[in-house]
């Protein structure tokens, strides 16, 4: 396929997945370590009691179970979906919601069918940005392959590649676009403000078993992971950026690999573009490849926005609340994108290294990420309704009060706590 057809094809696609005012909804996808109560370590997928045996569980109670070859690797129920991470990090995906009251009951029947479950096995569902215990060696790799052939790539990128992969949880929101123009602002916005978001929602008090010193561990994961698919997308701070250009963004990089027959196959050094000029690009292919690249801030059918730690239930939908204020209010999405239209890529690059040192004090433009940050809730507060501002009021109160969600847990170990006292409030067999 000619280079110019294969832009196409991405505009085509994203052209095809605008939604009009009355459509606009929210997804999003949640990743949870599962650990025993006893020693907080990780559960691996196929010891006694683990991983497979809870899907197995859940199985037994309605849900429907999908295999790779004779391992059970993923589950749907209703409005939501389990499927497994690397390192067997749970996460659920719940279908697009355009109220996030339905987000939040719907996660927490999640909750309500595997709590009891873990109950039982002595096991905590955690929600932290890393694993608070194991090594990398003591997880267990997923039996996926397209995991096994990502993780022999990735190996050779980045000094933390496999952190990625087997120790990190992320919190994803979906966002839809309207038009370019709109996909355009959101973008931007997005990308400027992803350092930001990352230290507000930095949610990583210990690095795989030791307490973590710095600060934003995610991002000093992702900074040491591959430069080529990660990190903030510097097409997004051009003047010329659209759906093109980020076909442009995928094309000149690799794959890692494509899904063949229901058999993964590994591209090694191909990009995109010489891949589907031999190939071909089903839509099927096209969709795959926006999977394999993993920036901050990411287009698909949608804008997935993934710079946050996970996070407990009250600090999870205020994010998504704070996003929704943010940007699908007008008057705020305006105001926003008229604050950071000049940001440049250079600005975003050193800032990201920033936070990992400095946290919230971090300075852009004179003032702190913490300055910033007030800011940006109070805009987005603008832009709910009152029973949206509920689920604002927990992150906003903490974002006021000059701490993020990694600073609680600290307290609670400087104040004497053990790891498994201060973890409490985010551990979530306490939410039922």
């Amino acid at each position: 396929m000619e280079y110019r057809k294969q832009l196409q094809s991405f505009v085509d696609y994203f052209k095809s997945s605008e939604k009009n005012r009355a459509e606009e909804a929210i997804g999003v996808e949640v990743e949870h370590f599962i650990v025993w109560a006893t020693d907080l370590q990780a559960v691996n997928y196929s010891e006694s009691e683990g991983i497979a045996a809870i899907l197995q569980r859940l199985l037994e109670q309605g849900w429907q179970g999908q295999n790779e070859g004779d391992f059970l690797v993923q589950l749907s129920k209703e409005e939501k979906i389990i499927t497994l991470e690397p390192g067997g990090q749970l996460e659920v995906s719940i279908n697009p919601q355009q109220q996030i009251s339905d987000l939040a009951n719907i996660y927490r029947s999640f909750l309500a069918d595997i709590i009891p479950i873990l109950n039982a096995n002595d096991q905590l569902l955690l929600t932290t940005g890393c694993q608070v215990e194991s090594k990398l060696e003591e997880i267990e790799w997923t039996p996926k392959a397209r995991y096994r052939i990502m993780s022999r790539y990735l190996a050779k990128r980045g000094k933390y590649a496999h952190h990625m992969m087997k120790a990190s949880a992320a919190l994803q929101v979906a966002i839809d676009y309207r038009s370019e123009a709109d996909f355009i602002k959101k973008f931007k916005i997005a990308n400027s403000l992803s350092p930001i978001i990352s230290v507000l929602s930095d949610n990583s008090p210990f690095f795989v078993g030791q307490r973590y010193e710095q600060h934003a561990a995610r991002t000093l994961i992702w900074s040491n992971c591959d430069d080529e698919r990660c990190g903030v997308v510097e097409e997004a701070f051009s003047d010329h950026f659209g759906y093109q250009k980020y076909a442009e963004y995928i094309l000149k990089r690799r794959p890692i690999l494509l899904n063949e027959g229901n058999e993964f196959k590994f591209t090694g050094e191909q990009t995109c573009r010489e891949i589907f000029a031999n190939e071909g690009m089903s839509s099927a292919n096209l969709e795959h490849v926006l999977t394999m690249f993993f920036p901050e801030v990411r287009a698909k059918n949608f804008i997935e926005l993934r710079m946050m730690d996970t996070l407990p239930p009250e600090l999870l939908w205020g994010i998504v609340a704070f996003w929704k204020g943010l940007l699908y209010d007008e008057e705020n999405l305006q105001e926003v994108y008229e604050l950071v239209k000049d940001w440049s890529y250079a600005e975003a690059e050193q800032v990201r290294a920033d936070i990992i040192k400095e946290g919230l004090e971090a300075e852009l433009r004179g003032q702190t990420f913490l300055e910033l940050g007030r800011k940006l809730f109070e805009i987005s507060a603008r832009g709910l309704s009152a029973e949206e501002l509920e689920y604002l009021a927990d992150f906003k109160e903490l974002i006021t009060s000059g701490q993020n969600p990694v600073a609680v847990t600290r307290e609670s170990l400087e104040a004497g706590n053990d790891k498994k006292r201060a973890l409490e409030w985010l551990t979530l067999n306490r939410k039922l």
